[in-house]
């Protein structure tokens, strides 16, 4: 049988994940949240882009990024590992 708890330690703290997660959508002007509700983001979606990010390893070059944004364009990383999602719901 798999151990569940032993591969989540591989991956980030939730926590802070969660947090650039929503933070890059808003530098996106995307609120996850009406994505939801309107049917555009699903539950499924919304767990698999937190768990690409927890995995990525681009966490400070996250944190840099959004820090360094001096303008209120709406924008992505590309590196991103969801970028394309974000893309989508930016549209």
């Amino acid at each position: 049988m798999k151990d569940m708890a032993a591969e989540a330690e591989g991956l980030g703290n939730i926590f802070r994940h969660l947090w650039l997660l929503r933070a890059v959508a808003q530098a996106a002007g995307v609120d996850l949240d009406r994505e939801m509700r309107a049917g555009r983001l699903s539950g499924l979606e919304y767990a698999r882009m937190v768990t690409a990010c927890r995995g990525a390893g681009c966490s400070k070059s996250c944190a840099l990024w959004l820090s360094a944004r001096r303008d209120d364009a709406p924008a992505v990383p590309e590196f991103c590992p969801r970028a394309d999602v974000f893309k989508r719901l930016m549209r």
